[in-house]
C-alpha cells in the first residue's frame, strides 16, 4: 500500500469537537502548550545522565545542580518562547502556556534526594496527546519528579472539559532502575520499573514509534501500548545513536509521506517504505555556541502547522532551502538561545488539539 492510498483512506473527524485531539503530527495545529524556561536550574547530577550529556556538561551539571540557569541566558531564551507564541498566534493558533513555578525547591523521596528540579521549558518531553487523550510520562531523571506540577493547572481544565487524562505509574527511581555500569551498558536505565520519556514517541496515526533509550525502556513501551489500547500499534525502531535520548531528532514526519530524517542517526525501517525521505542538512549553529544538554541536531526539531506549513530557525537557512524545495511554507522564528537549554520547536511545544482524526499512514504489512 502506498502513502497516497493510506492518507486517501484517512477517516475526516466528524464528532463534535473535542478539547484534546491530536494523533499525528502535521494536521492543522488548533491549540498547543508552549513551554516556560523561567525559574529552571540546572539539573541535580546523577550517573545516568553521562549516556546522553555532552561531557563538558558533566562536572557542570554536578557543581550547579539544583542552581540557577545563568538570567541572561534564560531571558533571551524566554523572549523567543515568548516570540514563538505570538507566531503561531498569528497563524491562528490558540497558545496556552504552563503556570509560573520555581524548580530551585530541594526534595526528596524515602530513597534518594534532589537539589532541585529542571524547567518546564519542554513539554513534549513529559506529556503526549495520542487522540482524545493525554499522558503524563514517568520520567527517568531524578530532578524532573515533579515537573508536571507547572501543568496540572492544564490538565485539570482539559479534564474538565471532557479530554482524557492519564498518569504514567509514577516511578520510585531506587538504584536498581539505573546500570550499574553507566555509558559502558548499551542502556542507562535497566527494566526494574517503566519509565519513559513522551518525546521518544513520534507519531504517525494509528501507529506509533518509539525507539529504545537511555530514557526510555521496554517496560515503559509495554505501558504505553496498554495504555492506549488496540486501537493504536506501538512500533519500536533502531536507531544509530548511542547517546539515544528523544527521537525527534533522528526522525521527523512533516506531512504524511514526507519524512525528515538525521543522516548520521537514521536507521531505515520498512515502516516508511513508499515515503520520501529528504536528509536534514548539517546545523548552522556556530561552533562555540553553548550547549548545555544535546547537539546542534536540534536543528531539524520542527513544528508543523498543517501539510505545507512548518516553524523553522530563522537562521537555519539550509534546511529553509530544503523545506521551500520540498513544498513547504516555512515560517522563521529566531530560537537559537532556547537550542542552549535542549530543545527547538518540537520539544518546546505539546499539539492539544489537530484537526482530524488518526488514520493509517504506515505499511505494517
Amino acid at each position: 500500500m502506498t502513502v497516497s492510498s493510506l492518507a486517501q483512506n484517512h477517516p475526516q473527524d466528524h464528532s463534535p469537537a473535542r478539547v484534546v485531539n491530536s494523533s499525528n503530527e502535521w494536521d492543522p495545529l488548533e491549540e498547543v502548550i508552549v513551554g516556560r524556561l523561567s525559574g529552571g536550574v540546572f539539573p541535580t547530577w546523577q550517573e545516568s545522565m553521562r549516556a546522553t550529556m555532552p561531557p563538558e556538561s558533566w562536572r557542570l551539571f554536578q557543581e550547579k545542580g539544583g542552581r540557577p540557569f545563568p538570567q541572561d541566558l534564560v531571558d533571551a531564551a524566554d523572549e523567543e518562547l515568548d516570540g514563538l507564541a505570538r507566531a503561531l498566534e498569528a497563524e491562528g493558533v490558540k497558545v496556552v502556556r504552563p503556570a509560573p513555578a520555581d524548580h530551585a525547591g530541594e526534595f526528596a523521596t524515602p530513597h534518594w534526594r534532589s537539589r532541585g528540579g529542571l524547567y518546564a521549558a519542554m513539554p513534549r518531553d513529559y506529556l503526549i496527546v495520542v487522540g482524545d487523550t493525554i499522558i503524563e510520562s514517568p520520567m527517568s531523571w531524578r530532578c524532573r519528579q515533579f515537573e508536571g506540577d507547572a501543568f496540572r493547572p492544564l490538565l485539570k481544565s482539559y479534564f474538565d472539559r471532557g479530554a482524557r487524562w492519564l498518569q504514567a505509574p509514577r516511578p520510585q527511581l531506587t538504584d536498581e532502575l539505573f546500570a550499574t555500569g553507566g555509558h559502558h551498558d548499551r542502556w542507562a536505565v535497566t527494566e526494574f520499573e517503566p519509565v519513559f520519556d513522551a518525546a521518544d514517541f513520534m507519531r504517525f496515526g494509528r501507529d506509533i514509534v518509539v525507539q529504545r533509550s537511555h530514557v526510555t525502556n521496554a517496560f515503559g513501551i509495554r505501558w504505553l501500548q496498554r495504555a492506549v489500547g488496540s486501537a493504536y500499534r506501538v512500533h519500536t525502531v533502531e536507531v544509530n545513536d548511542p547517546h539515544a535520548m528523544h527521537i525527534d531528532a533522528t526522525l521527523l514526519p512533516l506531512a504524511p509521506g514526507k519524512l525528515l530524517v538525521n543522516p548520521e542517526r537514521y536507521v531505515h525501517n520498512k515502516l516508511f517504505d513508499g515515503w520520501e525521505i529528504r536528509k536534514a542538512p548539517q546545523p548552522a549553529l556556530p561552533r562555540d555556541w553553548p550547549m548545555f544538554f544535546c547537539s546542534p541536531w536540534v536543528s531539524m526539531n520542527m513544528l508543523s502547522l498543517d501539510e505545507r506549513t512548518v516553524v523553522v530557525e530563522r537562521q537555519e537557512e539550509p534546511m529553509i532551502e530544503l523545506l521551500t524545495d520540498w513544498g513547504f511554507r516555512c515560517i522563521p522564528v529566531d530560537f537559537r538561545h532556547v537550542y542552549t537549554f535542549g530543545g527547538s520547536f518540537h520539544c518546546v511545544t505539546v499539539d492539544v488539539r489537530r484537526r482530524g482524526g488518526a488514520g493509517q499512514y504506515l505499511d505494517v504489512g
